[in-house]
Order: C-alpha cells, then sequence, then structure tokens
C-alpha cells in the first residue's frame, strides 16, 4: 500500500499549504474590514506591511499550488495508464504469439490471465478514492476563498463608498495642511493595497478552478473506463454508490442514471487540459512524460483487493 500512503501524505502536506496560505490573508481581510468599519484610513506604516505581506507569499502560494498540481497531474497520468492497459489487454504478448502457434486456447487463457493480474478494477477503485479526496480538497478550499472574496469585496464598496469622509477625516487629522488633492492620493493609495489583496484572493479562486475542471474531466474518462472494465468483466455498477465517495457524487449520480457520456468528454477534456497547462507548465509535461512511459515503466499501483462496489 506504498502508492496510497504516499498520495495520502502528499494530499495532507498540500492541505496544510493552503490552510496556511489562507492564515496568512487573514491579516490582510481584517485590515480592510477595520477601514471600511471606521471609514478610516490605515497609516502607511500598516499599508506598507499588509503591500509587503502580499507580495512575500506569491512564492509560497506558487508552492501550494504546484503541490496540489502535482497531484492532480499524478491522478490523471494514473488514469491514462489504466486506460492504456485496458485497451491493450487483447494484444497478445510476443510469448503468447507463440504459444498460439502451438494452441490458440492456451494462447486466450494466458491473455485472460495477464488481464486478470492486472487488478483494474481494484486500482479503479484506488483512483476514485484519489479523485474523490482532491475534488474535496479543491472545493473546500474554492468555497472558503469564495466567502472571503464576497467579505472583502463588500468591504472594499463600503470604503470606497465612504471615501468622502475618509478624504475629510484625513485632511481634518492633520489640521488641514494637507490638500484634498493630496488626501485624495493617500486614500488611492490604500484602495490600490486592498485592490491586490482582493485580486490575489482571485488568483487563488481561479486556481481552484483549474483543479476542478480537470478534476471532472479526469472523472469522467475514469467512470467510462469503470464502466467499460464492469462490462467487459461481467460485472455491474449497480454497487457504485455516492456514498463511498461524496464529493464525487454529482457525477456518480449522473453516470448511474445513464446522463455521463463520452459525447463532448474529448473537449471538455481538451479544454480542462489547455488551461491546466497554461498554469502549470512543469507539471502538465510531467503528466505527458508518464503517460508516454510504456505502462510496465510507468507508475504502477500495488496490487489491492477487489472493490467493495463491485459484485464478484
Amino acid at each position: 500500500m506504498a502508492g496510497e500512503q504516499l498520495f495520502d501524505s502528499e494530499i495532507e502536506r498540500a492541505g496544510d499549504m493552503l490552510r496556511a496560505m489562507r492564515d496568512a490573508f487573514e491579516p490582510s481581510a481584517a485590515l480592510l474590514a477595520e477601514a471600511a468599519a471606521d471609514r478610516v484610513l490605515p497609516d502607511e506604516a500598516r499599508l506598507a506591511a499588509a503591500e509587503e505581506r502580499l507580495g512575500a507569499m506569491a512564492p509560497d502560494v506558487r508552492t501550494a499550488e504546484a503541490a496540489t498540481a502535482r497531484l492532480v497531474a499524478g491522478l490523471a497520468a494514473e488514469i491514462a495508464i489504466r486506460r492504456s492497459e485496458f485497451d491493450t489487454r487483447e494484444r497478445p504478448t510476443r510469448l503468447e504469439r507463440l504459444t498460439g502457434h502451438v494452441s490458440k486456447a492456451a494462447m486466450r487463457r494466458r491473455i485472460e490471465a495477464r488481464w486478470r493480474r492486472l487488478g483494474l478494477p481494484g486500482h479503479l477503485a484506488e483512483l476514485l478514492r484519489r479523485a474523490d479526496l482532491l475534488v474535496g480538497l479543491v472545493k473546500g478550499e474554492r468555497d472558503i476563498l469564495l466567502a472571503q472574496r464576497t467579505k472583502s469585496e463588500g468591504d472594499l464598496l463600503a470604503f470606497l463608498d465612504g471615501r468622502p469622509y475618509v478624504i475629510g477625516k484625513l485632511r481634518s487629522e492633520i489640521g488641514g495642511a494637507m490638500t484634498r488633492v493630496e488626501a485624495s492620493r493617500h486614500t488611492e493609495r490604500g484602495v490600490s493595497v486592498f485592490q491586490g489583496f482582493i485580486d490575489a484572493l482571485n488568483g487563488r479562486v481561479g486556481t481552484c478552478n483549474v483543479f476542478l475542471h480537470k478534476l471532472m474531466a479526469d472523472t469522467e474518462d475514469l467512470l467510462i473506463l469503470h464502466q467499460a472494465i464492469s462490462e467487459t468483466a461481467r460485472q455491474g455498477d449497480e454497487g457504485l454508490s455516492p456514498e463511498l465517495f461524496p464529493n464525487l457524487a454529482p457525477e456518480i449520480g449522473r453516470f448511474t442514471e445513464g446522463m455521463l457520456t463520452v459525447r463532448g468528454l474529448d473537449r471538455r477534456r481538451d479544454h480542462a487540459d489547455r488551461a491546466f497547462a497554461e498554469r502549470f507548465p512543469a507539471e502538465a509535461a510531467g503528466e505527458a512524460a508518464a503517460e508516454a512511459r510504456p505502462p510496465k515503466a510507468g507508475l504502477r499501483l500495488p496490487a489491492l483487493p477487489q472493490p467493495r462496489f463491485l459484485r464478484s
């Protein structure tokens, strides 16, 4: 179960990094909320500190997002490898072809034995588990970020609505020594810092959307492969329960109701893959290299027991 343990430790690490990024946003969110509630411009030192924090966070944000991107790309590569194994299951190996010269029945038995050894139903159960965990991680992150963005955008609008009061108070605090134009410029400086914070939130939300679009396309691939393997093995899909994979419940529900088809999947997958590659070129390149590797030399999951949702 080394593959499972490695994945679980990596997704836990990615989750910890994403939570740390959210925590790092909190001082900026609090500063904006305070400015909106009190209709007061924070002093230059606090604005500069907020701006510096946002700039210092950028490398850590990239690191956290890249860690998640590697997990997403790794899942896609595994699905592609399993699909390749399924597609080539009937292609005889050299030894099987030699056996076929003596006995076609013996060659068929060898092919079927090799097919059983692949253990694809168990591998797909593990890949569905991974997809469920990844979708849960990314959806949860996006929901939190969207809530923070909504709150902070409201605070910024409130601050902008109170800008005349902020400018007047700023002038009065220094005894009128500052002109209205100068006070306006100072206020716009605060607006710029706050807008930079919201832009950072938007960037994080956008990255989550890129992850989710790719995960959804890859999950559709995985479910369709699951169906093909189930039909080949003469096993039904009745036990593919959404309760086993709560974060994939909508997709599994559509699949079990026959509403998930291959129509348009290539277009959705290509669109999701392009967006992912634009945002994470190194991780996308790693996925492509893993997919191109021959199955025996590629990423391999350990042998797994028959999944609970497949009837034996």
